[in-house]
């Protein structure tokens, strides 16, 4: 048979999926035509060998759990897409229309990973300090959990590893941060020293992660860029997609191209002061069962799988940073939360979940259901994070329940007084007060053993 164009993304299969979407807090606060097994990126003019290498091997050694006859039909987020009579990978594009693998369709996904997990990053030029990260979060996998606090980005003044400092005794050891206001040129735009403030951090002997809240990229370098958004609802972009690959004519693509040059100038003055990045682009993907909160998981009406173009976007965001700009202190963080949105074993070294439980009532579980179903996401093992938290997870049950997260990420403190800048028991303050995680169980948390603070960070 005949296709006027296949693209097969290469992906993870026998991994299960469960419909869970978890986030809140931190929500609120290409390709070209290809075969089977690659994806060659048309987003730039750089070779794309970095990420096309390895998951075909992961996908030939992962076989389907479930013996079940083959569907003609796949249900995904709530939308039945075809079954590829070709492809065997992931989502594709067949005879003109969308269809989604037998081994990639979630009813055909049931066992955790068998797969070893990476020695080393995915990035094969990544940079020697990058490799001695990635090995040490290796060596504490399944052992301990990093203890990690979330930057209030659009406040300065507030320093919120101080805030951890002060109530506990001891500083995080990863502190979180964000390049949401990155672009804007307004004098009252807080959060663009970012960057200063995560090599600070660095040289103190801490780890950093990066998120974006990537604001609309049709309003960058415009007059109207301080009033972009990124959520859904408060902005029409979408991820140009035609024919199964990106649309590399589009005024979109050459503007999601502009973001990503914005901060690619951010992330080489990292790696020019010797800084590693957790890096953790595209967050929240999924949204709520597929309803995606931020324009990149936006639901569509051209008949494109909103996950197939995440996925297009993420490989490539990870071509155009390490390719084209040829960054190598990144460790890539996927933050999909949705295993039919998962990008590929090649693309990826760290998958991470965004808690927000409003039923723990300080119970602290250790949202073991949800590390499990975040291990299943690939057909590898790969190293798990909470990378947005409300509630802290109690060390004694991470330990009891086997639920080892590699960091926890608790949010920021959203609510302060203007003047003093104090912020007290309140439902958007995650750290402070004790809306969230009362004094004695942060006490716990940051003097536990299983718990590693900035203090008890190597020197990398």
């Amino acid at each position: 048979m005949k296709y006027s164009r296949l693209l097969a993304i290469p992906l993870a299969i026998g991994i299960s999926l469960t419909f869970v979407a978890c986030g809140g807090g931190g929500g609120g606060s290409g390709n070209s035509n290809s075969t089977p097994g690659t994806a060659s990126s048309k987003a730039t003019s750089s070779s794309s060998s970095n990420a096309t290498s390895s998951s075909s091997s992961s996908t030939s050694k992962s076989a389907s759990s479930s013996s079940a006859a083959i569907a003609q039909n796949c249900q995904v987020d709530g939308k039945s897409w075809a079954v590829c009579s070709q492809n065997q990978t992931g989502w594709a594009f067949e005879n003109g229309n969308y269809c989604i693998a037998t081994g990639f369709c979630p009813t055909n996904r049931t066992s955790l990973p068998t797969i070893a997990g990476r020695d080393t990053p995915v990035d094969t030029n990544a940079t020697t300090k990058t490799r001695a990260i990635y090995t040490y979060l290796r060596s504490i996998q399944g052992k301990s959990t990093l203890t990690g606090q979330q930057d209030l980005t659009w406040k300065d003044a507030i320093d919120m590893a101080e805030r951890v400092h002060k109530d506990t005794g001891k500083y995080p050891a990863l502190m979180g941060y964000d390049f949401m206001n990155y672009g804007m040129t307004a004098n009252w735009a807080e959060g663009v020293k970012q960057t200063e403030e995560a090599i600070a951090y660095a040289n103190k002997g801490g780890l950093v992660t990066f998120a974006w809240h990537w604001r609309d990229p049709s309003k960058l370098n415009t007059s109207d860029v301080n009033n972009a958004q990124f959520y859904t609802k408060d902005t029409a972009f979408q991820i140009p997609v035609k024919d199964g690959a990106l649309d590399t004519n589009s005024a979109a693509y050459t503007q999601i191209n502009a973001g990503i040059d914005l901060i690619a100038t951010e992330l080489k003055k990292l790696n020019d002061a010797g800084v590693p990045i957790l890096w953790r682009p595209l967050h929240e993907a999924s949204g709520n069962n597929g309803d995606g909160w931020f324009w990149w998981g936006r639901t569509r009406t051209d008949g494109v799988p909103q996950a197939f173009a995440q996925i297009l976007l993420w490989r490539h965001v990870y071509d155009r940073l390490v390719n084209y700009h040829g960054l190598h202190n990144l460790l890539w963080v996927w933050n999909g939360q949705n295993a039919a949105w998962f990008p590929g074993d090649d693309v990826v070294d760290v998958m991470s979940h965004d808690i927000y439980d409003g039923s723990d009532n300080k119970t602290y579980k250790s949202q073991l259901s949800t590390y499990t179903q975040a291990r299943k996401y690939s057909a590898e093992n790969k190293l798990i994070a909470l990378s947005e938290n409300s509630y802290i997870p109690d060390p004694d049950k991470i330990a009891t329940d086997g639920a080892w997260w590699l960091w926890f990420m608790t949010w920021n403190d959203g609510n302060f007084n203007e003047t003093t800048l104090e912020s007290t028991t309140h439902k958007d303050n995650f750290w402070s007060g004790e809306y969230y995680n009362t004094s004695a169980h942060k006490t716990k948390v940051y003097n536990h053993a299983n718990m590693i603070t900035l203090d008890e960070l190597p020197k990398f």
